[in-house]
């Protein structure tokens, strides 16, 4: 249970985000967040760079994931205690912004159930005074404008609690099994996040084979070893389930 003073510290007004160091995104970055590129957007982040650092734009990783609609990489840069996530590119707008002017209602989704230490700001406005839902107005998502017209802010977690909810990428314990996709750090379950084995053996989730067949259409690479996968894929469906952990997950909810 969290004590008065962890409550005291648990923020209710959105996060006033760091002004960004323009150029410190490389161009390859800010394309392979667009284009949904899990593997590169995680290895940046592994190397020891910074999680904001944004290109002579102003676009950051997760700016830039909004503009391409990748809603894993979104997620999975959520997961991250540091992300700043009301940051202002050149016209001031947010990724947030950048979402609901794209039409990308699942992201908008993302951003806004996600609960994250900073916390979004639902009414920054952009340098034509435009916020989010004003933007989704204007490009005609109706979709996206009914999204942040319910848009209701889930409550945070205690700061002890909510960062042992999250999953750091430099903090993972080696063991036997792994029950959640060691490519977006999702939780295995038995539908979007099915686990699938890779002919070398490894494991990965459905959403994230998907993710890897759009990018590099019909030609499977593990995203661990490399190693090809065996035979031409043409969807995720293809490659067998990893019924061992199948068989706990079921176990575990019955």
């Amino acid at each position: 249970m969290a004590s008065q003073a962890d409550e005291d510290d648990i923020p209710t007004q959105p996060c006033q985000c760091l002004s960004l160091s323009y150029g410190s995104l490389p161009s390859d970055m800010y394309l392979a967040a667009k284009n949904g590129d899990l593997m590169k957007v995680r290895q940046f982040i592994e190397n020891g760079n910074d999680i904001n650092a944004a290109d002579s734009d102003g676009y950051t990783l997760l700016s830039s994931a909004c503009v391409g609609g990748q809603k894993t990489v979104v997620r999975f840069l959520q997961k991250q205690l540091y992300l700043h996530r009301n940051v202002r590119d050149w016209a001031g707008d947010t990724p947030l912004m950048h979402a609901a002017m794209m039409g990308h209602a699942e992201v908008v989704k993302e951003l806004v159930n996600c609960p994250h230490m900073c916390v979004l700001d639902l009414n920054a406005c952009n340098n034509y005074e435009e916020s989010a839902l004003e933007v989704a107005i204007s490009a005609g998502h109706a979709d996206v404008e009914q999204v942040l017209k319910n848009a209701k802010l889930p409550k945070l977690l205690a700061p002890g609690d909510f960062k042992a909810a999250l999953t750091p990428i430099k903090a993972k314990v080696p063991s036997m099994v792994k029950f959640e996709c060691q490519v977006c750090l999702e939780e295995y379950d038995l539908e979007e996040r099915r686990a699938r084995t890779l002919s070398c053996g490894h494991s990965v989730c459905t959403s994230c084979i998907s993710g890897i067949l759009t990018n590099y259409t019909n030609r499977l690479n593990c995203p661990f070893c490399r190693t090809l996968h065996t035979g031409r894929v043409s969807n995720a469906a293809e490659i067998p389930v990893n019924f061992a952990i199948d068989s706990v997950i079921r176990d575990l909810s019955s």
